[in-house]
């Protein structure tokens, strides 16, 4: 019986974390050309995890979560990694899973600002991240979006 637990244990321990990454709204906006040239947004959340300089993102459009568990991603659509430079400029390779896109090389600045918010009678410092990515000759943009409040 021990044995039984201890090995539970083991691949337990052994299994990656699911909230390793956080949840970001996530954006797209490109020129569609369906009914002629046009502005099209996309949005959807993505999964973010920035550790060590890396930055990687999953991303999957609103269609694709309805069929997924809350607070998890769906079909992932978008894969961008790279790294993150001590100035903010995040330098990636977007790929786009079951396609046959070819990988875009990605340039793009991460951001985050701190406001002073008072919510009725509570004040609340507010911290607002992003990474935006415009693709050249900028006819697409990805931005993803947190806000994260706390009491000051």
């Amino acid at each position: 019986m021990a044995l039984a637990l201890l090995v539970i244990a083991a691949l337990i321990a052994g299994i990656p974390r699911g909230n390793a990454a956080e949840l970001w709204d996530f954006i797209r906006v490109g020129k569609s050309f369906v009914a002629g040239p046009k502005w099209q947004p996309r949005s959807g959340k993505a999964a973010i995890q920035m550790k060590d300089g890396r930055v990687d993102i999953q991303a999957s459009y609103t269609d694709d979560l309805k069929d997924s568990a809350p607070g998890q991603l769906g079909y992932v659509s978008i894969k961008i990694s790279g790294t993150l430079g001590s100035d903010g400029i995040v330098r990636a390779t977007c790929t786009f899973p079951d396609t046959d896109a070819s990988p875009i090389k990605l340039t793009g600045r991460y951001v985050t600002r701190d406001e002073l918010q008072i919510w009725g009678e509570k004040r609340k410092l507010v911290t607002q991240r992003e990474v935006v990515f415009s693709h050249p000759p900028n006819f697409e943009f990805f931005g993803f979006l947190k806000q994260d409040a706390r009491d000051e």
